[in-house]
């Protein structure tokens, strides 16, 4: 009598995942058809080396932005699910002004950040005193685009919808700017500010949504009581921490590695790089989508059942993902030459050693997908950070032995073996946590 429930929720579960996962598909397939063709543009308009400098450039920002924002999407969903299932809107509304304070606390520390790497890295790079402006302007404005909130309570309430909606303006945005300022004259400057407009707007639209849809009875009247609120939320201050850490550590994967390269070698080498990671990544993006309904599902799960139930969902989810990561593997060994050569144009070849490397990296993450929103679903984000942190140890490892020897491509290579010592740490701390929380 007890199995026929279970099946049920389980089916209930699977068809959320997959509508849920579905919205959050949708805008990063648009995202990623949508990012190859203006990275096209601005390529071959600006040529290899012009390219390099704004891969630098957008890099340096992402990477301010990337270390001093917290993850409180996941906070929310994290300590949200559970008021949320008890109608606790009082509740809900503190953690959300909770995050807010977070988010607030990030500009102010990225800000400081950005100008304490531009005082060490402008000179190695040559960058202007207006280059330094544009830069830090960027940097602020990523910080206070943050999404990170709003779509965490947009989530929470089963509205990726918004959130859908919202994801895809970013590269129709981004799209509609570089045709803008291809056709009125190419610059590095005008990319910079097509960047930094498509990140505002998005901001703007979906804190709107949150202001007209989701009133919650918000209370606290400076930000002193705000941070007060934390003591509701037992662990919410370390799992902040461990989860913003670990999100920083992925940085150190992606985006800072471009920084690295730029400052080891060369801005044109940077920008092969850098094409060759946002190719080699454009599948594992539309993987994130069901990564982020995954996480919702599991939180909801085991906070109303937990158990076999939850493991289960793990497992088939891991399947699913390890289908996808070959599937990532052969479509760019098959088309990978052809499209760089019909997209970017031949002088940008030297970048297919990187897709294929750097999307090796991304399928192998795709593969191991699963295992961070179940731990984080369930509180272990300190665990977390331990697999991530022994994946960003062995890259610093790799780095210093391969940058030498093989160059840029070395750090290709560091990326990919990187990632499977963090694939393999974050398997051994699930399969070691599964039977607790």
């Amino acid at each position: 009598m007890t199995s026929a429930p279970k099946s049920s929720a389980a089916k209930s579960s699977g068809l959320r995942i997959l509508q849920n996962g579905g919205w959050m598909l949708a805008p990063k397939t648009v995202g990623a058809i949508l990012s190859i063709v203006y990275l096209a543009l601005i390529a071959r308009s600006l040529g290899p080396d012009k390219f390099g400098v704004f891969a630098l450039m957008f890099s340096f920002a992402q990477v301010v932005a990337g270390l001093a924002a917290f993850q409180t999407w996941q906070m929310l969903i994290r300590y949200g699910t559970q008021p949320l299932l008890d109608q606790q809107l009082a509740t809900l509304s503190k953690l959300f002004l909770l995050c807010i304070g977070l988010d607030i606390f990030a500009v102010i520390f990225g800000t400081l950040l950005a100008l304490a790497g531009l005082y060490l890295l402008a000179p190695h790079f040559g960058w202007s005193s207006d280059d330094q402006q544009l830069i830090l302007m960027l940097s602020v404005l990523l910080l206070l685009s943050s999404r990170s909130t709003p779509t965490g309570l947009l989530r929470l309430f089963d509205d990726f919808k918004k959130v859908a909606l919202v994801e895809s303006f970013v590269p129709m945005l981004r799209f509609i700017g570089v045709i803008f300022v291809y056709f009125s004259g190419p610059t590095v400057s005008g990319y910079l500010i097509v960047w930094a407009a498509s990140e505002v707007v998005p901001a703007i639209i979906i804190w709107g949504f949150i202001l007209v849809t989701k009133r919650l009875p918000f209370a606290g009247r400076n930000m002193a009581e705000i941070f007060e609120y934390s003591a509701l939320f037992p662990g919410i201050g370390r799992f902040a921490l461990w989860s913003s850490l670990g999100s920083s550590l992925r940085f150190m994967n992606q985006q800072m590695i471009v920084v690295i390269v730029g400052f080891y070698a060369s801005a044109a080498a940077a920008g092969f790089f850098r094409l060759g990671h946002q190719l080699g990544q454009v599948l594992a993006r539309i993987a994130d989508g069901i990564s982020l309904a995954f996480f919702l599902e599991f939180a909801r799960v085991d906070a109303a059942d937990g158990g076999e139930r939850a493991q289960s969902l793990v497992i088939k989810t891991l399947v699913v993902t390890i289908v996808s990561a070959l599937v990532i593997l052969i479509l760019l060994l098959l088309v990978g030459r052809p499209a760089i050569i019909f997209a970017f144009g031949a002088e940008y070849l030297p970048a297919f050693p990187f897709v294929m490397v750097l999307g090796a990296a991304a399928a192998v993450q795709v593969a191991a997908l699963t295992f961070e929103p179940a731990l984080l679903a369930r509180g272990f984000a300190g665990r977390v950070i331990w697999a991530n942190l022994t994946g960003a140890v062995s890259l610093i490892g790799f780095l210093a032995l391969l940058l030498p020897v093989y160059a840029s491509l070395g750090a290709a290579i560091a990326v990919l073996a990187s990632a499977i010592v963090s694939a393999i740490a974050m398997g051994i701390v699930f399969r070691f946590s599964r039977n607790e929380g």
